[in-house]
Formats: C-alpha cells, structure tokens, sequence
C-alpha cells in the first residue's frame, strides 16, 4: 500500500470534518454573538518627578531645563528621600551638580536617612563635588 495516498486520505478526511465543524456553527449561538471588541494597549506613564530623576541621571541638561520650566520640582525626593542632587553627588556628575544648585536645588536637603548631599559625595570620596 502506498503510503503517500495514506496520508491524502487522511487530510482528505480532516478536510471533511472541519467543512462538517463550519456547517454546524454557522448559525449557532457562538456564530451570533456580537465580535469580541479588543482593548487598546494601555500606555504606561510615569510620575513627572521619576521623570525629572531619569533626566538628571542621564545627565541631559537640555531636558531637564524643559522640565524645570514645565513646573517640574527640583527637590522632588523618591521613596528613599533622594533628590537629583543626591544621586549626582553619587554618581560624580560634576556637570549635573552645579547645574542643579545654579538653578536652585536645596543643597541641605536631607534623604530619609537624614544625610544631605554633602555627605552622600563626602562618603563616596568626591572631594571635588563636597
């Protein structure tokens, strides 16, 4: 027996029970219910001051101007009280550090665990910044 014509008349087969499956739910309950309507994809947005933290970390100055003049807070602190001037103290962004306390960034502002951006650069060594 060829085995070729085997599997023809096995696909042949599949052909005819699905074209039956097709006839039985044309009309059916499931064939009248009105399409399903897709959501659109949810945007996700992020708070304006993560937005202000991602800017100053990435060192864009430009952008951060924009925010600033948008309204954006100098001084906005994430859940661990750390403002920009924290995190660029951290980080040796010299740069970022004038450019935020030349734009008005509280120098003595303290992080939860009550350390103010001196002693965030005074710890990390960066006798340069403190």
């Amino acid at each position: 027996e060829d085995p070729a014509a085997g599997e023809g008349m096995k696909m042949a087969d599949a052909k005819q029970k699905r074209n039956e499956q097709l006839k039985r739910w044309i009309g059916s309950e499931t064939d009248l219910e009105p399409p399903v309507v897709k959501r659109q994809k949810t945007k996700v947005k992020f708070d304006d001051g993560a937005v202000f933290l991602a800017a100053c970390s990435s060192g864009d100055t430009d952008e951060v101007l924009k925010l600033l003049h948008r309204g954006a807070d100098i001084n906005y602190a994430n859940v661990d009280g750390l403002t920009a001037l924290h995190q660029a103290c951290i980080d040796d962004n010299v740069d970022m550090v004038k450019f935020l306390v030349e734009n008005g960034a509280n120098i003595n502002q303290p992080d939860n665990e009550g350390w103010i951006p001196l002693h965030a650069a005074a710890s990390c060594g960066y006798l340069d910044i403190a």
